[in-house]
């Protein structure tokens, strides 16, 4: 079975963002807005189809959640709506900010169609309608599973030509961060709630990463899980699938696992860390065969270009003994012309 790399974290992500639960846990714990700190699945619409294909823009991996917000005293408005736009990232994307542009003017121009419907309805005029039209807030997110610093820009002028000397005239805007790699597992696992525990899970990419966690209690980990609601301990348990075929276990040990998670026992997975061992082993020894193979050809090579080194610099020095030779054989015919003419 050969290792994919990313290609579950890819399929997972649009399920745990695709969950309300999930959606909710994540803007909760790590969109660093107050305002979402009491969010609950309830209050978050999926409008991602909405915008599918909207101006030739396709939303991938992406998702786009309208989020009631409940009241707030900071706020103009006691209830107001927020479009939370979330990107998953497996792998650097430095032309991320330019993405996410396209995607809000998508969104800023359906949201203006549907609310001059509504105002054209409830006052009459489109004039009105215009005057009174407010944007809707976006809070672009990026969540990148990724092993390697994310080094794209942050913000949009940083992708523009003397973006600082336009800054007046320019549209700029910045997006939030959540990279798995930054917290670390004591972190994630203090959430207590299954999108962190995901992340927990999405954190290892290769069976190096299993063997460098430290053991997590787990009790915290089947708790998670058996207080999860069936959809969502659903999903946990095709990120353990994913998580076996990126560490490349054999069927009978990833049934042996699933097994055990559908089960409720989420520990199981820490508590035989030594299967984990035995495939990083396997890996090493396949790893290390291939070097030593390599560097045995590398010596090959080399001895060969050292033989054909050799044998080069003996026919040279063949070829400047018979030089030498002919040198002392002309020498030889005139010394015997200049005797011949003494005579």
């Amino acid at each position: 079975m050969k290792y994919k790399k990313n290609q579950e974290a890819d399929v997972s992500s649009k399920e745990i963002f695709g969950n309300p639960t999930l959606c909710a846990q994540f803007l909760r714990d790590y969109s660093e807005l107050p305002m979402f700190a009491n969010v609950q699945p309830e209050d978050i619409e999926d409008v991602t189809e909405r915008y599918h294909l909207f101006r030739e823009v396709e939303f991938q991996s992406d998702t786009v959640k309208k989020v009631h917000v409940r009241e707030q005293a900071d706020t103009e408005a006691a209830n107001i709506y927020i479009l939370s736009l979330m990107e998953h990232k497996s792998a650097v994307d430095y032309d991320v900010t330019m993405q996410i542009l396209k995607y809000m003017v998508c969104i800023w121009e359906n949201e203006v169609k549907e609310q001059e419907t509504a105002e054209n309805q409830k006052a009459g005029t489109r004039k009105n309608a215009r005057k009174e039209l407010r944007y809707p807030p976006i809070y672009p997110i990026v969540y990148y599973e990724g092993s390697g610093e994310w080094t794209a820009a942050r913000h949009l002028k940083e992708r523009i030509m003397l973006g600082e000397l336009f800054s007046a005239y320019i549209l700029d805007f910045m997006y939030r961060l959540v990279r798995t790699q930054d917290y670390s597992n004591e972190e994630l696992l203090s959430r207590e709630d299954a999108i962190s525990l995901l992340m927990l899970l999405n954190k290892i990419q290769r069976a190096k990463d299993f063997q460098e966690i430290s053991p997590l209690p787990t009790k915290r980990l089947d708790d998670i899980l058996q207080r999860a609601p069936v959809d969502v301990a659903e999903i946990i348990v095709s990120a353990v699938r994913s998580l076996c075929n990126r560490l490349n276990l054999t069927l009978e040990e990833t049934t042996d696992f699933i097994r055990k998670v559908k089960g409720g026992n989420m520990g199981y997975l820490w508590e035989n860390m030594e299967k984990m061992d035995i495939q990083l082993e396997r890996r090493n020894t396949a790893e290390q065969r291939q070097r030593a193979e390599e560097a045995e050809k590398r010596a090959d090579e080399a001895e060969r270009d050292a033989n054909e080194q050799r044998q080069r610099a003996e026919e040279a020095e063949k070829r400047a003994d018979e030089a030498e030779k002919r040198i002392q054989e002309a020498e030889k015919r005139i010394r015997e012309l200049e005797q011949e003419i003494a005579k």
